[in-house]
């Protein structure tokens, strides 16, 4: 009883706590002298060293802590979710609830979906208190959350929701197509995977996005000038620039274009024009840009096909061998939704082996995205700052292999080294 007060107590605490607190002007992660004196170097090598030595020792080992615990907590994550994956097969919990479905209604459909609701209630409450350590209790602990307990946990009921809503939809639509082609699923099953991943892309923005955060057109009348003409000259078809209020949330630095199939929005969070320069913001939505002008959106889909397609032939051989080897899980056949946490299982291990190369080919884009924002702005010394800026969450100068494995963005002192090359030969 005593320790059930005393954890309601720290919870009411810590809402109080990030409730309501005003927030101080974020002063910028680097020494701005140095960063001055950084920008008069010519040598593209040596005003890399000066930038990334702009940032004072402590905060440069604080974020690599913040980094590294990501990166073990990934790893945590995935074999978590293996574990709770191969914990619903071996203890029947997975066929309980499937012949619990099955009880309530006839449809397929609705046998599905009802199905998906007590797999998505139950896989939530379990991962709760890693979710609750990883991003509450860890992202006040370094900062980087301004959020209180009761906003943070508005949101994680808002993403059960939707996930509730949508995922019964998807998991419906999918275990459809794997009844109705039982030779063939692994094909149908990926297109169907894929035309959700193109509906994600192009309604997300519109319908998504605003359950999380306000969307307003940008107050200063200067700023969103500048960012039109930008939109305009690089064929961005833009007609209002949005503001978004990350800093409910965060105080990090963010911006995007986003959207398909005529859903395209320009977005820049209120933090980004709260604490970037003029300079830095047209960087930044030059880089965003380059990602809509260079068709990122759609090389990002056509790689995640690929991915998709492989994926499943992967789970086509898999799965028929981990059923006919342990037919005491209780499932029926690859159409079977008790056979769900088995998929989850199987793609969560092709998804961690393919990561390295699927961050590779992020790496590739974002850098590609930064030549554009430095064509686009002609900004190098702006994007250097802003990736020091980045570098608050993000460990500035990684080791390779790291970078290589977990960075699905080039890190700071590469993308640094790519602006002060530009600039020499511009």
């Amino acid at each position: 009883m005593k320790s059930r007060q005393a954890i309601g107590r720290l919870l009411i605490a810590v809402a109080l706590a990030g409730a309501g607190a005003a927030r101080a002007e974020t002063p910028p992660p680097f020494d701005p002298g140095k960063a001055a004196a950084a920008a008069r170097i010519k040598d593209p090598a040596a005003a890399t060293r000066a930038y990334l030595e702009s940032v004072p020792n402590d905060r440069r080992e604080k974020t690599k802590a913040y980094a590294t615990g990501n990166y073990v907590l990934d790893v945590v994550d995935a074999l978590w979710t293996v574990a709770v994956m191969a914990a619903l097969l071996g203890f029947g919990l997975s066929a309980r609830m499937r012949d619990r479905a099955e009880r309530l209604t006839r449809r397929k459909p609705l046998q599905t979906a009802a199905y998906w609701v007590q797999f998505l209630v139950l896989t939530t409450v379990i991962g709760f208190p890693l979710a609750l350590y990883r991003s509450y209790f860890r992202e006040k602990a370094y900062g980087l959350l301004t959020q209180g307990f009761g906003d943070w946990m508005l949101d994680q009921v808002k993403a059960l929701g939707l996930g509730l809503v949508i995922g019964s939809l998807a998991v419906a639509v999918l275990y459809g197509v794997l009844r109705h082609a039982p030779r063939t699923w692994w094909i149908w099953g990926a297109a169907v995977m894929i035309a959700f991943i193109i509906v994600a892309a192009a309604l997300g923005p519109v319908f998504i996005e605003p359950v999380f955060n306000k969307f307003t057109p940008v107050h200063d009348e200067a700023i969103r000038r500048d960012i039109l003409a930008l939109a305009k000259s690089r064929g961005v078809p833009a007609d209002d620039v949005l503001e978004t209020d990350i800093s409910r949330r965060s105080d990090i630095i963010t911006a995007y274009v986003a959207g398909a199939l005529g859903t395209t929005r320009v977005v820049i969070g209120d933090t980004t024009l709260r604490r970037c320069t003029r300079p830095e913001i047209r960087m930044i939505m030059g880089h965003e840009m380059g990602h809509y002008v260079l068709d990122h959106v759609w090389k990002g889909i056509a790689v995640s096909a690929v991915a998709v397609v492989l994926g499943s032939l992967f789970v086509r051989r898999a799965f028929g061998a981990a059923a006919a080897r342990w037919p005491r899980l209780g499932v029926r056949g690859v159409s079977d939704v008790a056979g769900l946490p088995l998929l989850w299982l199987l793609l969560t291990v092709f998804l961690a082996v393919i990561a390295p190369a699927t961050n590779t080919w992020s790496r590739r884009l974002e850098l590609q995205a930064d030549d554009f924002g430095l064509e686009a702005s002609h900004e190098p010394d702006a994007a250097a700052t802003t990736f020091l800026k980045l570098g608050e969450y993000r460990d500035l100068d990684p080791n390779p292999l790291v970078e290589a494995i977990f960075y699905d963005h080039p890190s700071g002192s590469v993308r640094i080294r790519n602006a002060m090359e530009w600039k020499s030969a511009n």
